[in-house]
């Protein structure tokens, strides 16, 4: 059961990336973090932000890479992942999360291990 909820708060989640609808009107721009992967950087190690956050995401590297975002809302754990990215590849994700502080990691083998490690922290 905890393996259901866990997938469907991932899936929750990632509907919030894949194109959730415009923003009411009055609601507060998301803040943009810029994000360049590399080896072996996530290059935005420890960001503090308020409210919701667009990550501009972009392999400046050489080898594929992957943002990933981890932790607890509600004491359910959940994962919200970028595409893969080859290098010189980007994408753009938008998330929503409340308060709290938040693991951010390339999760391919041996990347974080690298230091492609670094903390969100949602003000």
């Amino acid at each position: 059961m905890q393996k259901n909820l866990l997938l469907t708060l991932t899936a929750g989640l990632s509907l919030m990336l894949a194109g959730a609808p415009a923003q009411a009107q009055g609601a507060a721009k998301p803040q943009v973090v810029q994000v360049k992967l590399s080896e072996w950087s996530m290059g935005m190690e420890d960001t503090k932000v308020k409210g919701a956050v667009q990550f501009d995401v972009s392999n400046v590297g050489k080898f594929p890479h992957v943002l990933t975002i981890e932790g607890k809302i509600g004491g359910q754990a959940f994962v919200i992942s970028s595409m893969l990215l080859k290098a010189g590849e980007a994408t753009s994700m938008t998330v929503t999360l409340p308060a709290g502080t938040y693991n951010v990691y390339c999760p391919l083998p041996g990347h974080a291990a690298r230091g492609m490690v670094g903390t969100l922290t949602i003000e």
